[in-house]
């Protein structure tokens, strides 16, 4: 169902269904960087891991190949010559390509970098086969030295066969083919192409990592390396962190321990926590301090001032008890109301009710009063 197809063990289904029919109708799942869904999960390419493909690999081990070719000549003396021979597509020749093939693969079993014959010219006398022997080979440092060794093991095989392998006096032959045994030759000038690795590298990384990603070297094998790869030239020292390769470029995720947090570019900058946490203590212990201080202060303040207080409430009772006035003011006797003159009151009355209280007053103290000063002024 739901576009879903039959593997021959299960049903496969597209993104976005499940299932073993693929009738159930699940989020879809966005594969990234490349990955693609095979019906269970993101299938990642080489560098990406992770339910949706989002993390990347430090490093991924390639194993690049080379190809080689080594060109042949031998002579087949089991068959003759024809015409028919140049046509490519001509039965004689599918036939001949199809016996020179069979018999090449048995002249150089054992040879693992073996990958076939291609014939490029067939000539008179006999049959003259000039064809090139390709070999696939994994590329190691040192892989001259590993090829030479290769080219020279199949010259050995193939003038042992064309040796071996004659027709005999009764010029029948009792292998596929029967060869002279003088006519054999194997060119010394091996072709040899190899993979561009950094290419390779930069198109398993997928357009946004490529920029990033370079070839490495290590324990003579080739890898596909990132800054976050350590043990390389090119790996970026995060001190105490952990380096994370993001869109943006190489990323330091600083640590965090027992005793430090580490901050920086590269985590390099440690601050020990015993030593904030001291400071902050030290802080918190004088903030406590400043605020004791303060209180004891405020207390003290506010039990001067009702002290004061009361001792003038004091000293007003007393002064009231004893029927003197308090200090400093004018004792009021009340005025003298007269009914018949009720709208009319005299001067002489309203002195007489007031009493100046001098008790309290020095009177043998000066009072000095500044001479004024006369200041003429132009008419």
């Amino acid at each position: 169902l739901n576009g879903g197809y039959w593997s021959g063990a299960m049903c496969v289904c597209p993104n976005g269904f499940s299932g073993d029919r693929c009738q159930n109708r699940v989020p879809v799942v966005d594969c990234q960087n490349g990955g693609t869904w095979d019906g269970l999960k993101c299938q990642c390419t080489g560098l990406f891991y992770g339910p949706r493909c989002e993390e990347v690999m430090e490093s991924v081990e390639i194993k690049p190949t080379v190809s080689a070719s080594v060109e042949v000549s031998v002579t087949v003396t089991s068959q003759e010559y024809s015409n028919e021979l140049q046509d490519r597509n001509s039965t004689e020749f599918r036939n001949f390509n199809e016996t020179f093939t069979k018999q090449m693969a048995i002249i150089y079993a054992g040879i693992p970098e073996y990958e076939g014959v291609i014939i490029k010219n067939l000539s008179k006398g006999s049959i003259v086969v000039d064809y090139d022997v390709i070999l696939k080979a994994q590329y190691t440092p040192g892989f001259d030295n590993t090829l030479d060794n290769i080219v020279s093991n199949l010259e050995t095989k193939i003038k042992n066969a064309t040796t071996v392998q004659v027709q005999d006096a009764n010029n029948t032959c009792s292998a596929l083919l029967c060869f002279n045994s003088t006519a054999t030759r194997v060119q010394t000038n091996v072709t040899v192409v190899s993979d561009n690795l950094e290419e390779v590298c930069k198109k398993e990384a997928g357009e946004d990592f490529a920029k990033y990603v370079t070839l490495g070297l290590k324990d003579n094998k080739w890898y596909c390396v990132t800054p976050c790869s350590s043990g390389y030239s090119t790996s970026k020292n995060c001190s105490y962190g952990k380096c994370q390769l993001q869109r943006s470029g190489p990323r330091c995720l600083c640590l965090s321990t027992d005793t430090h947090w580490y901050s920086g570019e590269n985590c390099d900058w440690g601050t020990q926590k015993s030593l904030v946490y001291g400071l902050v203590g030290a802080g918190v212990a004088v903030l406590l301090v400043i605020l004791v201080i303060l209180a004891v202060f405020s207390v003290h303040y506010r039990r001067d001032a009702q002290r004061q207080e009361s001792r003038v409430s004091e000293m007003y009772r007393w002064g009231e008890e004893a029927g003197r006035a308090s200090p400093g003011t004018f004792h009021n006797i009340g005025f003298e109301h007269n009914e018949e003159q009720e709208n009319d009151i005299s001067l002489d009355s309203v002195y007489s009710n007031f009493q100046p209280s001098l008790s309290h007053i020095n009177p043998e103290g000066k009072i000095q009063i500044q001479r004024p000063q006369v200041a003429m002024t132009p008419l």
